[in-house]
């Protein structure tokens, strides 16, 4: 009788942390299947990144069009907000792009991406509509990511134009880094795509582990009790204040244009022309806003090395001073790192230009050297 007894007792205390634990295992399953992908989110960006999935190849979930109302991410559910509605598409790749064609291809961050812009915002949709050809969006990724895509072997686009925001530079990998992983990447994310009940089966799972209400909660309970560090100088917000204008030494600027240096020759190596354009960090611009006030010789110092070496670069740095210092034009949302869609514009206008240009002094040089051989 004893021994019946206490196997009841033990039956009943599993019943009973089952049903604790019942609502932490069911949260997760109702957040991906039940409740829209939206619903504790603040950006689209974060509601269909990929989290922990990493088999599929893009950054973000395929086949994707998603209207919302966001909010710059260096000071969300804030009264800081600037509140602004935007459209986003995914291709069946899980890149931002309304298609899959690519004549020039764009590789950089965030900025390339579109944080905070409307698709028809983005660098990709306002250089195509300037430059007349098809214009791919191949980001967040890295030159390496695309050296390891299949279909960009097969079908290589003319012009590779890699951009990065200023304080990202130093952290871009050299080619062949991370190569194998890439085409790992690349050959699951294609296994999966094929089938669209394993895309779905992957895009659950990796909502499911995104564990939204939990990171959401965490975030308020953070800055509620002032836990969340804001860098914030006349009612604008920074990423890394002082330290982004930061001065580099002539060997670490050496190293960095090896980098991009290593760029251009892979690409050349598949017959593809490299441009390399760099985005000023908004505290480059709004240097004057800092404490310092002192304007940075980073991206000036970076461009000459480059230059020095034959590599294209499409320089930003004037451009956007003239808007904002003689113009008065704002070039980053007041609470957002990013550049807005006027900074956009301007670097569109740049970049189209220079491939003009280039395609320009092609085609005479081919026509000469067909007289000569005439």
């Amino acid at each position: 009788m004893a021994q019946v007894k206490q196997n009841s007792d033990v039956r009943r205390l599993v019943g009973k942390l089952m049903l604790l634990v019942l609502p932490f295992v069911l949260w997760p399953l109702i957040e991906a299947i039940v409740l829209p992908m939206d619903f504790f989110t603040f950006r689209v960006w974060e509601t269909i990144s990929v989290n922990s999935v990493r088999l599929l190849s893009g950054p973000f979930y395929p086949n994707m069009h998603m209207r919302m109302e966001e909010e710059g991410e260096l000071a969300p559910r804030t009264p800081y907000a600037e509140k602004r509605q935007v459209e986003w598409y995914t291709d069946a790749y899980g890149y931002r792009n309304r298609h899959t064609r690519a004549e020039v291809l764009l590789i950089g961050d965030s900025n390339i991406t579109g944080a905070k812009l409307s698709q028809d915002e983005t660098l990709a949709e306002v250089l195509e509509k300037q430059l007349g050809k098809e214009v791919y969006s191949f980001a967040p990724a890295t030159v390496n990511r695309f050296l390891g895509t299949k279909r960009f072997e097969e079908n290589p686009p003319e012009v590779v134009v890699v951009s990065s925001i200023e304080r990202r530079i130093p952290e871009l990998p050299p080619v062949g880094a991370t190569g194998i992983g890439n085409k790992l990447r690349d050959r699951t994310g294609a296994i999966i795509y094929a089938s669209k009940v394993l895309t779905w089966l992957a895009v659950t799972a990796d909502r499911i582990s995104k564990l939204a209400l939990y990171h959401r909660t965490l975030a308020n309970i953070e800055r509620r009790f002032g836990r969340k560090a804001y860098i914030q100088y006349q009612d604008e917000f920074f990423m890394e204040g002082e330290h982004a204008n930061r001065t580099f030494s002539n060997e670490e600027i050496s190293q960095m244009a090896d980098v991009l240096a290593g760029y251009k020759q892979a690409l050349a190596e598949r017959g593809i022309t490299f441009v390399f354009m760099p985005i000023p960090n908004k505290e480059n611009i709004y240097h004057q806003l800092l404490p310092s006030g002192r304007k940075p010789d980073f991206l000036p110092r970076l461009t000459a090395e480059l230059e020095g070496r034959g590599v294209h670069v499409v320089s930003l740095q004037e451009a956007f001073e003239q808007l904002y210092h003689h113009e008065k034009k704002k070039l980053y949302p007041a609470d957002d790192g990013h550049w807005n869609e006027v900074a956009v514009e301007a670097a569109a206008s740049l970049l189209a230009r220079h491939l003009q240009h280039k395609e320009n002094q092609t085609e005479n040089n081919t026509q000469h050297l067909v007289k000569q051989l005439d």
